[in-house]
């Protein structure tokens, strides 16, 4: 579904992604971790076609959606108008606005929104474009707890029932571990490790089987906990 080959970017004398090769299944689900500065979002915006490789060739579908960390909805519009940009057939719009529990939101105004219910409007316009695969970026960074653990309860339950390719770029190791089928490493624009997660997303929060998992990207992130 998506392929970089020998993939490298490098901004000024700065190297990013230095001669990566990464292969993602259809319907797979990956997690992107790493320090801040490892090529993360640049591996993203390049799947996007945002951003060109400076070496190398990825290979993608055409029927691409993102959702970042900011929504990004238009001040002046309605939900149901940021949703519906650039539709011909309204309808798609108030379907995934209902997919996503967001039905008596259309008329709302984006400022009049909960952080979890415009990033639930964000996943809403992604899903009326008919994506084979869906990048997130820091998805849930922004919000509390409980509505972090909902939105990844969401994010979840929608790539099973839509059978998207998924690649997501988070810091939070947790997440990863539990919406994720594999976990990659990123560091020195490399991949440093792959970690498949078993069973699948999204998982229990407390699963025993996860603690284990979270230390050993921690310790591939050189992260020591006391």
């Amino acid at each position: 579904m998506i392929r970089f080959s020998q993939v490298s970017k490098r901004y000024g004398a700065t190297v990013v992604l230095d001669g990566l090769d990464l292969d993602v299944g259809q319907g797979e689900f990956v997690a992107v971790i790493g320090r801040s500065g490892t090529g993360k979002s640049t591996l993203l915006r390049i799947v996007a076609g945002l951003e060109k490789p400076d070496q190398g060739t990825i290979s993608s579908p055409d029927a691409v959606a993102v959702a970042f960390q900011e929504p990004r909805l238009m001040p002046w519009l309605t939900v149901g108008a940021n949703v519906a940009l650039g539709l011909r057939e309204k309808s798609r719009a108030t379907a995934a606005l209902a997919e996503v529990g967001l039905q008596d939101k259309a008329e709302a105004w984006p400022l009049q929104l909960s952080g979890g219910q415009a990033q639930r409007a964000s996943l809403a316009r992604a899903l009326t474009r008919e994506p084979q695969v869906l990048l997130l970026d820091e998805p849930f960074g922004a919000l509390d707890a409980l509505t972090k653990l909902e939105m990844q309860a969401l994010v979840g339950r929608l790539w099973r029932d839509h059978g998207w390719t998924v690649v997501m770029v988070t810091h939070d190791v947790d997440e990863a571990v539990r919406l994720a089928d594999r976990v990659i490493v990123l560091g020195d624009g490399q991949i440093k490790l792959e970690l498949p997660v078993p069973g699948r997303g999204p998982r229990r929060p407390d699963d025993p089987d996860l603690a284990g998992l979270g230390q050993e990207l921690l310790k591939a992130l050189g992260v020591t906990l006391a």
